[in-house]
């Protein structure tokens, strides 16, 4: 998308605040705790002409503005380029997979409290019409999943089996794929955010990894950590089929 460098860092500041406050941004909070170098007028005029380009959105009587879904995504393409795994993470996955190649049900449990620890997030794995998950208690920390009716959607949907693995299936691509807020056009997940990639799991033919949290989920380290057990998976099965 075309926008100037100005608006590009404005628009990332008022991502980073969203991200860890949950709240509306307003062009005081950014001249207060960003070094834009610009004033707060100026600032609200570009926030105006992101509005337009449909990357700012405001949902309140006040004058502070909320990323939209296209935003977090533009966001997260930086995070692509960029994101690094961490290297203890990195041996955690490989050893856990590796140790446990021979016992599948183990590899299983390591890949989901390993990804939960690291994601902060509810992990789930589907090997064909089997789904596992793990990690609830992290979504849970969110101000978004603070009411009945999102848990409820969550668990439905995880309980669910043929609903998650379709939707997985819809959605999948050669990498890690995204689907944030109302992309997934599931009611009530809005301001929630489901990563998964496809994964090599020895005799299973439809197996995924995903991690379903909030839009605010640390996209650096999800994508990245994703990606890390794929590959080690693909490392584990060489040879098996």
């Amino acid at each position: 998308m075309d926008i100037t460098e100005r608006q590009r860092e404005i628009l990332m500041a008022i991502i980073k605040e969203f991200m860890e406050e949950a709240d509306e941004v307003g062009s005081l909070a950014l001249v207060e705790k960003y070094n834009i170098g610009v004033s707060s007028a100026t600032i609200r005029n570009e926030m105006v002409k992101l509005m337009r380009l449909g990357l700012l959105e405001k949902s309140h009587i006040s004058s502070g503005r909320l990323p939209t879904d296209q935003a977090l995504r533009l966001y997260v393409s930086n995070i692509v380029e960029n994101g690094r795994i961490n290297p203890l993470v990195t041996v955690e996955i490989r050893q856990g997979i590796f140790r446990d190649r021979f016992a599948k049900d183990l590899v299983v449990k390591s890949i989901l409290n390993i990804l939960a620890k690291e994601t902060e997030s509810l992990v789930f794995v589907i090997l064909d019409n089997d789904i596992r998950f793990f990690g609830m208690s992290n979504i849970l920390k969110y101000e978004e999943f603070r009411s009945i009716e999102r848990i409820e959607t969550v668990l439905n949907i995880l309980e669910d089996e043929s609903f998650l693995r379709n939707l997985v299936e819809k959605y999948s691509s050669s990498g890690v794929s995204l689907l944030i807020g109302k992309e997934s056009g599931i009611n009530n997940m809005s301001e929630c955010a489901i990563a998964f990639v496809k994964i090599p799991f020895w005799e299973k033919n439809q197996s995924y990894v995903g991690v379903l949290g909030s839009k605010r989920m640390d996209y650096s380290k999800v994508i990245p950590a994703l990606n890390e057990v794929k590959e080690a998976l693909q490392s584990a099965t060489a040879g098996w089929r």
